[in-house]
């Protein structure tokens, strides 16, 4: 006689417990959904913001090329961009592009610099009162890093070097004036400097630019 042996009645239950996934507390998955309501409000803001900032943009003029001081300003030397409001403040927009060009430089301009009022003038070089004069200056009677656009300078007659330099140095009439651009050195070393004036000096002037000149510079390039 056989005997069919029952399995416990606990086995089956058994296996349905362990397939079964497990079970997340209601409340944890509220704070899930909270975190994620947040993180996306912060991104959708966060875009928002960048987009208002990136729209309060206007045209304002940059330099396009450098632009020596006392030069005028052409419709080659500026161009448009668009910057932030913030920064535009500061520089002129490009809706006043008309009235700036044929200004002068009230300074040395330099490619890709923002251009403010305060970069450029109405007064033309020479002014009124004023002259441009040429010096031809030999080497070792200009400073060795050259001279720039509107650098101050000291202008002397240069010693005669066929006498005693020391009664040249004190001889004629030492005089302030500003570089107003330079030309290349020639064969021989030597640069053209035409320098700003006040009429008041010119006779030292001329003869400085005659005899030959010796020029010190008093301030840094600009």
């Amino acid at each position: 006689m056989s005997t069919t042996s029952t399995p416990p009645a606990t086995a089956e239950p058994s296996r349905q417990q362990e397939s079964a996934p497990p079970r997340v507390p209601g409340r944890r998955r509220r704070w899930v959904w909270i975190t994620s309501g947040v993180l996306i409000a912060a991104a959708v803001a966060g875009n928002a913001a960048l987009m208002a900032h990136l729209a309060d943009r206007a045209p304002v003029l940059v330099l396009a090329r450098d632009v020596a001081w006392g030069q005028p300003i052409t419709p080659d030397d500026v161009v448009a961009r668009d910057l932030p409001a913030e920064v535009g403040a500061f520089a002129v927009p490009d809706t006043a592009r008309s009235g700036l060009i044929g200004q002068v430089a009230a300074a040395n301009l330099r490619t890709g610099d923002l251009l403010s009022q305060r970069d450029v003038s109405a007064q033309a070089v020479p002014g009124p009162g004023q002259r441009v004069l040429g010096l031809r200056l030999d080497p070792g009677h200009y400073p060795a890093g050259g001279l720039t656009p509107n650098d101050p300078i000291a202008v002397h007659p240069a010693p005669d070097d066929t006498t005693a330099s020391t009664t040249q140095a004190t001889d004629g009439q030492e005089f302030l004036a500003r570089v107003v651009r330079t030309s290349l050195p020639d064969a021989e070393g030597a640069i053209t400097a035409d320098v700003l004036i006040p009429e008041t000096t010119s006779t030292a002037a001329v003869e400085a630019a005659v005899g030959g000149a010796q020029v010190s510079l008093l301030g840094p390039a600009r």
